[in-house]
């Protein structure tokens, strides 16, 4: 089921590793909420009328919002595209900007998940990430979203940063266990080129990323999901049963959905498009009534390996009876012969004609999709 995704360009203060489209400024939040609405009716037939089962406010730092900017929002939404009476609303927050109040209002707006940029519990990991919170904040912040009901949680942890132990990186996952969290998202810290991260480590301001470091975290956090009762159900995502992010989910799984907002994509299974990342450009578009984005027709090479790179991260796989059925027996022959020496190097299973990664496979899951496109 489709789904829309809101980008609020928004932050406090920029981390340091982060290369996400956003500005560390308030000053056009107004303006850009309103090009938000009138975005959301410019689109409204993008989906061609199929139902929303999903809202993702997305950022930068929507928790920013005030009510009445989230709830404008909503309102748009459900005023020009058609909604599930049940869907999945999930606000991004930060632990500095939650509060009881505000976990109060967002509930009484309908939303109903909630995730939680935590990154560490640990004040040297945030420290060297540049986050504004610390620790002991991430923990309340996490209480008292439990308090205001809402139980359907989900946080963000980074792994292979350059300070944390083994030691604390496990005490980070036991602290999300004893918690309750029902969904946990963890990331390897990645250096990219012209952040801040990336500067401070070649002018020897900042310990350099360890992969191997990287490597055994992740290794160690698939055992303790695990042992802890957690589907390993996409790279980076772990839930308890029944627990995943349905808007997410629907990413991997290839449906349709609508991106709104500077530097959004959107997806409607033939082509590909994206908006400006640049907040002055995208309220002149608006202003006059356009769409400020670039589109891309997918062949069906293109599509193909699309599939293959999604589905292939998860828990489902990719399956080569969809690929024959989408896209042609040819497509199939070439995923069945691309994945011979990965299934005989114990990277790939083979389970009823679907391809599943191991265990030791997700060590590699970008270069076996790779192997498996048709370039």
């Amino acid at each position: 089921m489709p789904g829309i995704y809101i980008h609020i360009p928004f932050c406090r203060q920029k981390c340091r590793y982060c290369n996400f489209f956003s500005v560390a400024t308030l000053g056009q939040k107004t303006d850009v909420v309103a090009a938000l609405a009138m975005e959301i009716e410019l689109q409204q037939y993008y989906l061609e009328g199929q139902t929303l089962g999903t809202i993702y406010f997305g950022g930068g730092t929507p928790s920013l919002l005030d009510k009445v900017e989230i709830a404008s929002l909503l309102k748009a939404i459900y005023h020009h595209i058609p909604v599930v009476p049940d869907p999945e609303i999930t606000l991004e927050a930060n632990p500095d900007n939650i509060t009881s109040d505000k976990l109060n209002q967002w509930k009484a707006l309908g939303i109903n998940r909630l995730s939680i940029g935590i990154q560490s519990f640990f004040d040297d990991d945030l420290k060297y990430l540049g986050r504004i919170h610390n620790g002991q904040q991430a923990a309340d912040a996490i209480k008292m979203a439990q308090d205001a009901g809402f139980g359907n949680l989900s946080i963000d942890f980074i792994y292979g940063i350059p300070t944390l132990t083994e030691k604390h990186w496990e005490t980070n996952l036991k602290m999300a266990f004893d918690l309750g969290i029902p969904h946990i998202s963890a990331y390897a810290l990645t250096v990219e080129e012209k952040t801040p991260l990336h500067l401070q480590i070649r002018q020897n301001i900042l310990p350099a990323v360890d992969e191997q470091q990287s490597i055994l975290h992740f290794k160690q956090m698939m055992e303790w999901m695990n042992r802890n009762g957690y589907q390993h159900y996409e790279i980076s995502n772990f839930c308890l049963p029944g627990r995943y992010s349905r808007h997410n989910t629907s990413y991997w799984k290839r449906e349709k959905y609508l991106g709104i907002g500077p530097s959004a994509h959107s997806f409607n299974l033939n082509s590909r498009q994206w908006n400006t990342a640049n907040i002055s450009n995208y309220l002149k578009a608006i202003d006059a009534g356009h769409l400020p984005f670039e589109r891309e027709i997918l062949t069906s090479d293109q599509q193909y390996n699309e599939y293959v790179m999604t589905s292939i991260r998860t828990m489902w796989g990719c399956s080569i009876q969809t690929v024959n059925d989408a896209f042609g027996q040819q497509y199939a022959e070439h995923l069945m012969e691309a994945s011979g020496k990965y299934i005989a190097d114990a990277m790939l299973d083979n389970r009823n004609g679907v391809l599943l990664l191991t265990n030791q496979g997700k060590l590699f899951a970008d270069r076996i999709a790779a192997d498996l496109f048709i370039v």
